[in-house]
């Protein structure tokens, strides 16, 4: 253990190294590593990462209509000399983060289930908020002297998933990690904060908090119906319910902060016309999923998933994950560079030595190879049945592993099933490869979300859904002659 006299000198040569700064919100001295020059740069390298993982909705209105209301709250700021850069991701994830610099991101899994522009403002606003008060910084600075770590971005809502969980490994930290409950709660105050000074509704933060709640709700029924765990957002909001005290004392001191005379803009119609016809869902560019088909009318492929398990489609993957666990299949692709068999590939690109039960394939006239080999893990060595396809100068990669051989045997045939699934889309079934979009339409006084859920083409917990997309979980109706969101 380091004495304190030791642990002072360290101290004392730490900040004659990198000095203080002043914190552009508070005025007080903050110990930190970087300038505001630096903390730029981070923030645009990381921001290409961000970029190769995730990618960005292409709705050039939408895009620029969320530029617009960041902008604004970014000018009321406390450090409106940056340029900042919003921008909507195509992720079905219910989401928002925000990089160092100016950096901040917002998925239309999120926006969909918000009402108003006053609700996109909170969020953003939320962020902004991260990025006026150093927070990243500061935690950079603090886990780089402690030695524990790298830390570089927020989430408005902490919850670590695949995508991000690959950007910390990036960066040898949790870079999509949360702050602790006091820096959470200045993010909400300052956000409120720069909604009151453009005239936004304060009131829109505790909206937002509101939204989160009824999808952790929903999540843990949905959990428990499907025997799994829930995947909830841990973090602040677990305990940051929209009647926290100290919450509303934030959200009443930034009213106060509201021009005289103001109207609190609340924006619904306004965006509900720019989220109409927003993919809901699975996105055309990463596949969709009806039941248990996969299409993706883009690299004109579909193949079928076993009956049961568990589906995961990832940017860069799709994770299929059998009943109960023990098993996992695992579908990657990567381009053909030289002229290899298949079964050469399997040997010269991923390695596999040791093939056994070895087998050439045709599959739905595709050339394949497949053999089960035994791979190395963190765990230890494990069995895993491989199967290579080639198709349109790629190789598809099928990779089935369970813990042990009689747990491989077990699910064998439904591995080798859903590869000898695979095969070139037809015309009719380019079809069923379009996504789900938002519909608003306007409620009549006889209109019910059970009558709607009937007719939509959502199959599982359509009424929820339809609740939750329009904040009326778990038991409200429209209002007659309001605008609300439908699935087409």
């Amino acid at each position: 253990m380091l004495n304190r006299t030791y642990l002072y000198a360290l101290l004392f040569i730490v900040s004659l190294s990198v000095g203080c700064a002043v914190n552009p919100v508070t005025g007080k001295q903050d110990l930190v590593l970087l300038s505001e020059q630096d903390e730029i740069a981070l923030g645009n390298r990381t921001n290409q990462e961000v970029l190769n993982q995730y990618i960005v909705y292409d709705d050039p209105a939408l895009q620029q209509y969320v530029q617009r209301i960041g902008n604004k709250l970014a000018q009321k700021s406390h450090r409106n000399n940056l340029t900042y850069q919003f921008t909507v991701l195509d992720s079905q994830e219910v989401n928002a983060f925000a990089l160092p610099g100016g950096y901040i991101y917002i998925t239309r899994g999120l926006m969909a289930y918000l009402k108003s522009e006053a609700e996109l403002a909170a969020v953003l606003g939320h962020e902004i908020g991260h990025v006026t008060a150093r927070h990243s910084v500061r935690q950079y600075s603090a886990n780089q002297i402690t030695n524990i770590g790298v830390a570089l971005g927020s989430v408005f809502i902490p919850g670590m998933n695949q995508a991000s969980n690959q950007l910390a490994q990036l960066f040898g930290a949790a870079l999509l990690r949360g702050y602790g409950r006091e820096h959470e709660l200045e993010a909400d105050r300052l956000g409120a904060e720069y909604l009151a000074r453009t005239n936004y509704n304060p009131e829109a933060m505790l909206d937002v908090i509101a939204v989160l709640k009824d999808q952790e709700v929903f999540e843990r029924e949905l959990a428990k119906a499907e025997g799994r765990e829930p995947r909830t957002y841990h973090g602040v909001f677990s305990t940051h319910p929209d009647n926290d005290t100290r919450l509303q004392e934030v959200i009443g001191t930034a009213k106060s902060l509201s021009n005289e005379g103001s109207v609190n803009f609340v924006g619904t119609d306004e965006y509900l016309t720019l989220v109409d016809n927003m993919v809901f869902g699975d996105s055309p560019k990463e596949g969709i999923i009806r039941g248990n088909n996969f299409y993706h009318e883009e690299l004109g492929l579909t193949m079928r998933f076993p009956e049961n398990w568990r589906v995961s489609n990832q940017a860069d993957r799709i994770m299929l994950a059998a009943p109960g666990g023990g098993a996992i299949i695992q579908i990657t692709t990567e381009a053909i560079e030289k002229k290899f068999s298949p079964r050469n590939f399997m040997i010269q690109r991923l390695g596999l030595t040791n093939l056994s039960k070895e087998e050439s394939l045709s599959i739905n006239g595709l050339q394949a190879h497949t053999g089960i080999s035994v791979i190395n893990t963190e765990r230890g060595t494990i069995p895993a049945r491989f199967v290579v396809i080639y198709f349109n100068q790629s190789a598809y990669i099928f990779a089935g592993m369970a813990q042990n051989a009689n747990q491989l045997n077990q699910v064998d045939p439904s591995i080798l099933e859903t590869a000898k699934s695979f095969h070139q889309i037809t015309e009719e079934e380019r079809a069923l490869a379009q996504p789900f979009r938002l519909d608003v339409i306007r409620a009549d006084a006889n209109t019910r979300f059970k009558k709607l859920a009937q007719q939509s083409p959502l199959k599982n917990h359509a009424e929820s859904q339809l609740r939750l997309l329009n904040g009326k979980y778990p038991n409200g109706e429209p209002s007659s002659g309001q605008s609300i969101k439908v699935i087409k």
